[in-house]
């Protein structure tokens, strides 16, 4: 592993103990729950039975969809974020595998899932394109890729401002440091292409470069609202309206691209 990727490492492991304090990390209510469960019972649909969750973090997608009924791994480079996630799926009495591995160097033999989910992971990564034609190597042919990642925060000094006022905030209620951030890479001395977010145009281009098809884009305007409405005010204050999107694709069936 690259000194990169031992420092995006280490970031992980040290925010895991206050990872789940941020509101937009857990789920706010049953209503938002129920919203995930079923955007994600459309994308991967019925006949997907082993799904792969990339970056699982604290568990959040892998274990709703361990509760649906899938045969989920959950990977993450932090060992202390599979450990907490480890507990929140005993807690919650559900089975699934957590395994820990490198987004862009996957431990797993080509077409071994039916599908792949994750949720704001591209934008952490090195090596954007590299990732993804992991994923679709992974993939079994036909197979699904769904994933979920933030359009570019908003700029311009009424942000800057507002963003300060809450990182006081977040630093008080939270207990944690919110400008020791890979948002802010080069503080961190990381450059991340998709740092910050990413507008949708750039992530669907890059689906298709690396062989995917079927690509679509949706602004996740639902569960946006009922996570808002969910958050405390300070986190309104520090995060202004940036919207999320739910990218779906499909690795080719039978051509020479589903046999790389």
């Amino acid at each position: 592993m690259n000194n990169t990727k031992n420092m995006i490492k280490d970031y992980w492991n040290g925010r895991s103990s206050t990872f789940d304090n941020s509101p937009g990390h857990v789920i706010a209510n049953r209503r938002e729950e129920t919203a995930w469960k079923s955007l994600l019972q459309e994308k991967i649909g019925e006949t997907a039975k082993r799904v792969l969750d990339i970056g699982t973090g604290t568990g959040f997608l892998s274990i709703m969809l361990a509760e649906m009924g899938y045969e989920v791994v959950g990977l993450d480079i932090s060992e202390e974020m599979l450990k907490r996630a480890n507990k929140k799926a005993m807690d919650r009495g559900v089975e699934l595998e957590f395994k820990l591995g490198d987004a862009e160097n996957l431990p797993f033999e080509t077409g071994s899932f039916d599908a792949i989910v994750n949720r704001a992971v591209l934008w952490t990564l090195p090596d954007p394109k590299n990732a993804l034609t992991e994923w679709r190597r992974v993939l079994k042919p036909g197979g699904k890729l769904c994933f979920f990642l933030h359009e570019p925060h908003p700029d311009g000094m009424s942000h800057r401002v507002r963003k300060q006022i809450g990182n006081l905030f977040i630093l008080i209620f939270e207990r944690r440091n919110p400008w020791n951030s890979l948002y802010d890479s080069g503080k961190l001395g990381i450059e991340l292409p998709f740092g910050g977010g990413v507008e949708p145009s750039v992530i669907i281009e890059l689906l298709e470069e690396t062989g995917f098809r079927q690509v679509s884009a949706e602004p996740m305007v639902e569960i946006g609202r009922l996570k808002r409405e969910g958050i405390p005010l300070y986190h309104k204050i520090a995060t202004s309206k940036h919207v999320q999107y739910c990218y779906t694709a499909l690795k080719p069936n039978g051509d020479e691209l589903s046999q790389a």
